[in-house]
């Protein structure tokens, strides 16, 4: 039997091991607090799986362009909006500017959710680029995404929020890094080093809040499912967006929880910086509320069917309620202007 001594040179020092154990006590207090949430969630998910059905059926068709179409342009970015106001169009023509800039051949699909304020008309003039489906009915931020990735041509496939808080220019610097890492998504992320927020205290509370609770339910890897800037390669997009059913602000998560059941692994975290919105916020207390609840159907679907493990064959009767407005460039359009306010921090590719 071989016998072995600690000699002065091999004894750990006190703040090593001091360290040592105070990652394992923290490593095990962070597992058990993960079951502490994870068992009762379980079970209220449990209950709803039981008291209804979890999977109402994929909204993509057949005929859909993501499913039916290689990609024909470097980038199609999708911009949800609801009664944004004024903020529509800076955004839009934020977009445009620096889609040009790049020199990529790329279109804009601004989707209204059901809007009633007229905004669709600011836009008008803009780029021939520029499109808007409009939705009839305010059927939830998911749904006016999934009708805009259903559309798109680009080879690459992004979207980002109408609300004016984050700076188009992301979604392309997010296009580079993609490119550059061969990255399957890009997202952004509120909790990466070199993030800036101008949101308020209550509501960085309720976001933190929210990505403590998905990392105890689903334990995704993913820093930040909910801030409205991602990036997706179409092939990606296309395999994981006919397995998803949420239609409102739950729809980031469940891309996640699916795109992991569906293996795919290539996703970046990148910085943001959130400027004060523009527009008013659509997340209140009823909306939170909703998105709990959403989330442990997402939960539910997730451990008790296998809607995100099965490929899904799309719809071909499933109808398509929005129609395209077309928005002819104007006789003398407005010149596009550069928003100095709107600084992001620089992405470096992976």
């Amino acid at each position: 039997m071989t016998t072995s001594t600690l000699t002065p040179s091999t004894v750990p020092a006190p703040a090593a091991l001091a360290m040592t154990v105070l990652l394992a006590v923290t490593g095990a207090a962070t597992r058990m607090l993960r079951y502490l949430v994870l068992g009762p969630a379980l079970v209220v998910a449990a209950v709803r799986h039981h008291g209804r059905s979890m999977d109402t059926g994929s909204a993509c068709r057949a005929d859909d362009v993501l499913i039916t179409q290689d990609g024909t342009l470097d980038l199609s970015v999708v911009i949800p909006f609801f009664n944004p106001g004024e903020a529509l169009r800076p955004t839009v023509q934020r977009l445009v500017e620096v889609a040009e800039e790049a020199g990529l051949t790329y279109e804009v699909i601004a989707v209204s959710d059901g809007s009633t304020d007229g905004s669709e008309a600011t836009i008008r003039g803009l780029a021939p680029a520029v499109r808007v489906l409009v939705s009839p009915q305010n059927l939830g931020k998911g749904a006016a995404l999934h009708r805009g990735f259903a559309a798109a041509h680009g080879r690459y496939i992004g979207f980002v929020d109408a609300d004016g808080d984050i700076d188009p220019r992301h979604v392309v610097d997010y296009y580079h890094a993609a490119r550059a890492g061969n990255h399957d998504v890009v997202y952004a992320s509120k909790r990466h080093r070199e993030s800036q927020s101008a949101s308020s205290a209550l509501r960085k509370v309720i976001s933190y809040g929210f990505i403590a609770l998905v990392g105890c339910l689903f334990a995704l890897g993913v820093q930040d499912t909910q801030t409205g800037c991602k990036l997706f390669r179409r092939q990606a997009l296309a395999d994981v967006l006919p397995r998803l059913r949420e239609q409102r602000f739950a729809f980031d998560l469940e891309f996640f929880v699916a795109a992991r059941a569906a293996g795919i692994r290539r996703m970046a975290a990148a910085p943001v910086a959130i400027r004060s919105r523009m527009a008013g916020s659509t997340v209140g207390r009823a909306a939170i509320t909703r998105t709990l609840a959403d989330a442990l159907t997402v939960l539910a679907r997730l451990h008790f069917t296998p809607t995100y493990r099965t490929s899904v064959e799309p719809s071909v009767t499933t109808p398509d309620p929005s129609v395209v407005v077309p928005l002819p460039l104007r006789a003398a359009p407005h010149a596009l202007s550069t928003h100095a306010d709107l600084s992001a921090p620089t992405l470096k590719a992976a």
